[in-house]
C-alpha cells in the first residue's frame, strides 16, 4: 500500500477533514481515503467521475473558500448509510 503526503493543505480544508472524520468516527487519514474512494466510484457508464488529481485540485480550491456558515459540518450535511455526506 502506498503513502501520500499532501503539502500546503489549507487550514480550512484540514478543519473540514477533521470535522468530517470526527463525525464519521474515523481518523483524518481514513476519512480522506473514504472521500477519495467515493469520488472515484464509477458512474453508470463505468468510467471514474473524477481522477485523483481532479479530486485533490477541487479539494484545494474548496479549502480556499471563505467560511460563510460557522455551524459544524455535522449540522449542515446529511450522511448516507456508510457515514459519507449525501
Amino acid at each position: 500500500m502506498a503513502d501520500l503526503t499532501i503539502r500546503g493543505l489549507p487550514d480550512e480544508l484540514h478543519r473540514f477533514l477533521k470535522q468530517q472524520a470526527e463525525a464519521n468516527h474515523r481518523s483524518i487519514n481514513r476519512e480522506t481515503i473514504a472521500l477519495i474512494e467515493r469520488a472515484m466510484k464509477s458512474n453508470a457508464d463505468g468510467k471514474p467521475r473524477l481522477s485523483a488529481v481532479e479530486v485533490i485540485a477541487k479539494a484545494s480550491r474548496f479549502g480556499a473558500l471563505p467560511v460563510l456558515d460557522n455551524r459544524p459540518a455535522s449540522e449542515m450535511v446529511e450522511y448516507d448509510a456508510d457515514g459519507l455526506p449525501k
